[in-house]
């Protein structure tokens, strides 16, 4: 298939093109490289620099035959939704109609829409089935959560193939301290660099981090399944305290955190439930919290370009 992957040249994204190349698949990047980066991108490479927003991008990926869109391209940081929402609201809501339009012209064949945790707030239902009633905290979540209707409505109006996929978080090389998993990249660059560490709250919340490699291969999959919403975790909770702990070990550091105020937006429990995914396709995460810090202080210490 030819798959297009808005957001090509980020972190999300350079790794699910190394999937679909390793399946066969021939992806096609777009990229503004705003937050995107050309170290990335390699020779043989085909990348599209352009914008979601942008109304005239029919004419530039009409003649690559698209087939599928993995749309990645989005504003990811829960405190930038809080200082602007109106942002927010553009890059996710409206680009990702832009993206359901092209795809309509386009006539691709599948949608995956690449969603969040985020969509279910503060709920004590842990761990969290697609079902559960969404009550996003933070105008991050409530765009996701509107853009997973405008696929759901738009998809089957149109009669395209769609998957929505809620990704608890995600941590590896290559990430910037931005993101949603982006408290594993905070924490290594302060402990690489001999500084304590600094959590917000209690260090008490919770989250199920998945490795990017795993995400990489579960939006492959997610070609291959019927429509609908599904959780893509690794399905187990830890503490950012427990977190903090095992990366301190990873590092022989011998610092303490230190706490500070909870942080406006911040959901206190998350845990996802992937059994509907892993029941409907073969993907499984494979690699385990401490493996995926471990090769992430190795790709750190000694970068790998990923081809």
């Amino acid at each position: 298939m030819n798959v297009l992957i808005t957001g090509g040249a980020g972190f999300v994204g350079t790794f699910t093109k190394k999937a679909l190349k390793n399946e066969g698949h021939n992806p096609i990047l777009l990229d503004n490289f705003l937050t995107g980066s050309t170290a990335n991108v390699q020779l043989d490479d085909v990348i599209i620099k352009g914008d979601i927003l942008d109304g005239s991008l029919y004419e530039v990926l009409e003649p690559y035959g698209i087939d599928a869109i993995i749309h990645l391209a989005a504003q990811t940081s829960v405190p930038a939704s809080v200082a602007n929402p109106v942002n927010d609201l553009q890059l996710n809501i409206e680009g990702t109609v832009r993206m359901l339009e092209l795809a309509r012209s386009l006539s691709v064949k599948k949608f995956i829409f690449a969603s969040t945790a985020a969509v279910y707030g503060n709920n004590e239902q842990v761990p969290l089935k697609e079902s559960v009633h969404l009550v996003p905290t933070a105008p991050y979540g409530v765009s996701k959560a509107s853009c997973e209707m405008y696929v759901t409505a738009f998809c089957e109006a149109n009669a395209i193939g769609y998957s929505i996929l809620r990704y608890s978080n995600i941590y590896g090389p290559k990430q910037t301290k931005d993101g949603e998993g982006g408290v594993i990249k905070i924490f290594l660059d302060k402990l690489l660099n001999g500084e304590q560490v600094s959590i917000f709250g209690d260090g008490g919340q919770t989250r199920d981090f998945i490795y990017v490699e795993d995400i990489a291969r579960a939006n492959c999959a997610a070609l291959r399944v019927e429509d609908g919403i599904y959780n893509v975790s690794s399905n187990e909770e830890i503490s950012v305290n427990e977190l903090y702990r095992i990366m301190a070990r990873e590092m022989g550091s011998p610092l303490e955190p230190v706490y500070g105020e909870p942080r406006e937006g911040d959901i206190y429990r998350s845990c996802l439930d992937n059994q509907r995914f892993l029941g409907i396709s073969s993907w499984r995460p494979e690699t385990s919290l401490t493996a995926g810090i471990e090769e992430t202080v190795r790709q750190m210490q000694r970068p790998e370009k990923i081809t």
